[in-house]
């Protein structure tokens, strides 16, 4: 495989006239560049005492990736070393920094407790008045590339096993960090400090936190759009909740581990997960949504069988490294619901569905209801008679 800045569309599928374009063009114009060329060789002279003294690198702007807030510019030195520099092109207030300070506090513990290939972070700039103009982060060039498709529809099945092995590793290690309450991860704003939980962002909750139970989260998730879900689909909620996990521990969850997020290499051995700016710490059924292992409405059965049997790998190799972790322990933690178990059960379908109601809500409402009608209540109630207790308004 190729390394992925070789893909790296630059302004290359965007219209002049997008609102994304035009942000980046003013950041690739207006930012002082030459600065963020002297400060990563200062970055890296710094992490690498030993380099020679003539050392030197170049930022391509022709060619560079882009994110929903950032624009991705790889860095090669002089001796063939690549770094990488997120610049966000957005609007930046305090919101942004603050998120952006999360995420990097993020990484760092993730880095440093597990074995999960993460990006090295090595120097970052929040600020905006400074002699960049735009906030930064440089941090290592991983290498390897994302995948076009799922991982179950675009990896070779010989891999299959190998791969799932490795999700599963990503799900068992994120487990183990968990927190007494639920938010996003902070280290203040030198990102030095002990690691603390803050509240959540605001576009996404009711009740931003930090939060003390599953039930506030999982209540308070999306209020807004509560009100438009049909009643089936609230019913679920009382449904997915781990009575000995409602007030924790909570576990830290990517939120959004899918194929666009990880990086592989030739052998599809997994090199990097990358973009941890949604993460928090979050109850154990959050952790268990992985759009990966989730089957597609659209499809036939025999069309989703492969992620069916993927699934069924991960959560097979995730249930041996739990079993092996919980050796010795006391009768206590060997109690707890693990995350394997909540994932072979048709309660992670329901979560992931609920999650699905709120992003796509108008679209997906009727086959959801019924869909989630047939979880809940089986062969006991029928659609049609769902349909008639609260039938009285329209589900679109």
């Amino acid at each position: 495989m190729a390394s992925p800045s070789q893909d790296w569309p630059g302004f290359a599928g965007l219209s002049p006239e997008e609102e994304t374009y035009k942000k980046i063009d003013l950041v690739l114009s207006s930012a002082n560049f030459a600065h963020l060329k002297e400060r990563a060789i200062h970055s890296r002279r710094k992490h690498y005492p030993s380099l020679p003294f003539d050392i030197d690198c170049n930022i391509n702007l022709t060619q560079f990736a882009t994110g929903y807030n950032n624009v991705v510019l790889k860095i090669t030195f002089s001796d063939d070393i690549c770094w990488v520099a997120r610049i966000p092109y957005r609007t930046i207030d305090d919101s942004t920094k603050t998120s952006l300070l999360s995420e990097i506090a993020t990484m760092n513990f993730v880095r440093q407790r597990t074995s999960i290939p993460i990006p090295r972070i090595f120097e970052f700039d929040i600020s905006t008045d400074g002699p960049f103009g735009y906030p930064y982060v440089l941090m290592e060039h991983l290498g390897g590339r994302t995948l076009d498709n799922v991982l179950a529809f675009s990896i070779p099945p010989q891999h299959h096993t190998k791969v799932a092995k490795q999700l599963a590793t990503v799900f068992a290690q994120l487990q183990t960090l968990t927190f007494d309450c639920i938010g996003r991860l902070s280290c203040g704003e030198t990102a030095d400090q002990p690691v603390g939980i803050i509240s959540m962002d605001d576009d996404g909750h009711h009740s931003p936190g930090p939060l003390e139970t599953s039930l506030e989260y999982f209540y308070n998730q999306r209020h807004a759009q509560n009100r438009k879900i049909s009643p089936c689909t609230q019913t679920m909620k009382t449904h997915i909740v781990i009575e000995d996990r409602v007030r924790g521990p909570f576990p830290l969850c990517h939120l959004d581990l899918h194929f666009g997020n990880m990086l592989f290499d030739e052998e599809y051995n997994l090199v990097g997960v990358i973009d941890w700016s949604s993460a928090q710490a979050a109850p154990l059924k959050q952790l268990s949504v992985c759009p990966e292992l989730a089957i597609f409405p659209a499809l036939s059965d025999e069309e989703n069988q492969p992620i069916v049997d993927f699934k069924k790998l991960v959560v097979q190799f995730l249930k041996e490294l739990e079993d092996d972790k919980l050796k010795g322990k006391d009768k206590e933690e060997q109690r707890l619901a693990l995350l394997s178990a909540y994932m072979a059960s048709e309660r992670v379908e329901l979560m992931h569905y609920q999650l699905m109601t709120l992003s796509n809500w108008a679209r997906m409402s009727p086959w959801l209801a019924k869909r989630i009608a047939d979880i809940i209540y089986g062969e006991h109630i029928t659609w049609e008679q769902l349909k008639k207790v609260y039938g009285r308004k329209p589900l679109l």
